[in-house]
């Protein structure tokens, strides 16, 4: 049902979401210059070259949304899968709830988040993100190495929260390994090292490492240096979020509030009922599913919080998906201790066969309570923004329009990804150089001359001191309070606009 509420969305309009549009474009771009690694940006490079043999072959935009509506229902099959083997092989003896029915409603509570459903019909990385790192997180704790190593280095070249994750599965071998020493063991007064980790383990890290070092120097005659485009990264958040790069907030109270926005504000945001459950199933969640799970995903939040605490994230609330089934089975757990200690109170009191029933009731009732709660927030979340996506971009969709009238034989300036996309058109037709470039304008003349005209679509305030070299198409978007407001179409004649004028 949940998947044919996102398929509805996507069926609805075009996708919303700014950053899907751009990684789209990136891997159109790719097929034009595969040598060009600028192109990537600030952005890892996988999630576009995942795109590039579907955009080879035709695909669109919506096909990838339409892959993203499939992929974000595996997330809580998956966490269902493990839940359910995993709760109550080192719980309580006589548990209140069974772990199918802990594993359902983690799965359901993970499912019915509003936000990993708004991510599920984009296109953009992060149902994959999320599942991949689901897996990471259970591979790795099963001792998986192969599947660990093989899921984290997909992951560190998706986003840079799984660099946090590489971190913390470091520490955990280092770990591991001082514990092996004979000496640090009786320094630490420890029974022994731990048996169940293969002697390979240092593959999980190895691996990954590598592929990030590979595309580091790859990425270094671009930049100009070692991890450019980390720095980048940091700069352009922090000039959007108006505070220097690695600032940090002033006060104890706006640092607080920082290091609480991801944990707590956005779960709250988007977990709503379910976020008081989740701090009481987290001692339970590290003994039944595992030390290792849930701190692969935690070092995804901690990543996020540092992340925005320093300015260099614009602190969206999509930066949350990937820890979303990691809250889910907390709350789900969170339940599970509170429906425990209902039926040990009812046990001392009532006797044993009272206690069960009260432990299945008081599970059940909070089970239906949080998950009827989750619902009502996601009909909120889900209802602005099938709304939204409903009235799309008009301005946008206009010019997008308008390209495809134009002479198939025309070379279109387009620096903006909605703009290409919408429109619909073969990505060869499009010459995507930066219009805020003075040499891009000059590039433009030439095709214009060579080609007896060219086309510029871009916003208004970037074509504005250029008007005068051709005639106006269009302009969509405008408004009275800001002359520059919307996007244009500008056709360059070969002789500079002399002639309109």
């Amino acid at each position: 049902m949940l998947a044919a509420w996102r398929a509805v969305c996507v069926a609805a309009g075009p996708d919303i979401d700014t950053d899907a549009y751009a990684h789209h474009m990136i891997a159109r771009a790719i097929l034009a210059d595969p040598g060009d690694l600028a192109v990537h940006w600030v952005w890892l490079p996988l999630f576009h070259y995942l795109q590039v043999p579907f955009v080879a072959a035709g695909g669109t935009i919506d096909g990838v949304r339409w892959f993203n509506v499939a992929l974000t229902a595996v997330v809580p099959i998956a966490l269902f899968q493990y839940v359910r083997v995993t709760s109550g092989r080192r719980g309580p003896r006589h548990a209140a709830l069974s772990p199918q029915g802990i594993a359902l409603l983690a799965a359901l509570l993970a499912a019915a988040c509003p936000i990993a459903m708004q991510m599920g019909t984009t296109a953009q990385p992060e149902p994959l993100f999320a599942l991949v790192m689901l897996g990471l997180a259970i591979a790795y704790e099963e001792g998986r190495t192969g599947a660990a190593a093989a899921l984290l280095s997909v992951a560190v070249l998706l986003r840079y929260e799984a660099w946090a994750s590489l971190v913390a599965i470091a520490a955990i071998q280092l770990g591991e390994r001082l514990a092996a020493v004979p000496r640090v063991r009786s320094w630490c007064r420890l029974p022994g090292a731990p048996a169940r980790r293969s002697p390979d383990g240092w593959l999980v890290v190895a691996a990954p490492v590598a592929l990030i070092l590979a595309w580091a120097a790859l990425r270094r005659p671009v930049d100009g240096q070692w991890f450019g485009f980390v720095r980048q990264t940091h700069e352009f958040a922090s000039q959007v979020a108006g505070s220097p790069a690695g600032a940090l907030p002033r006060g104890v109270r706006g640092l607080a509030g920082d290091i609480l926005y991801y944990p707590v504000f956005v779960a709250w945001r988007v977990m709503g009922p379910a976020l008081p459950f989740a701090a009481l199933g987290i001692a339970r969640t590290v003994r039944e599913q595992g030390a290792r799970f849930v701190l692969v995903l935690a070092a995804c939040l901690a990543f996020v919080m540092l992340s925005w605490v320093r300015r260099s994230s614009l602190g969206l609330d999509r930066h949350f998906v990937v820890v979303v089934p990691l809250y889910a089975v907390f709350a789900a757990q969170g339940i599970a201790v509170v429906a425990d200690a209902a039926a040990r109170v009812a046990r001392t009191r009532l006797g044993e066969s009272a206690a069960a029933v009260a432990g299945r009731a008081t599970g059940g009732v909070l089970a239906v309570a949080c998950v009827a709660g989750m619902c009502v927030v996601l009909y909120v979340w889900m209802g602005f923004w099938r709304g939204s996506v409903a009235r799309g971009w008009p301005e946008r969709n206009a010019v997008g329009a308008a390209l495809r009238t134009l002479p198939a034989a025309s070379t279109i300036f387009c620096d903006d990804a909605t703009l290409e996309i919408l429109s619909g058109l073969d990505r060869r037709r499009f010459d995507r150089h930066w219009l805020d470039d003075p040499a891009t304008w000059d590039r433009v003349e030439q095709v214009a001359r060579v080609d007896g005209g060219a086309y510029v679509a871009t916003w208004r305030r970037k074509i504005a001191a250029h008007e005068g070299e051709g005639v106006v198409v269009l302009q969509a978007g405008a408004r009275g309070d800001d002359p520059l407001a919307g996007v244009e179409i500008l056709r360059v004649d070969p002789d500079g606009g002399r002639a309109a004028r």
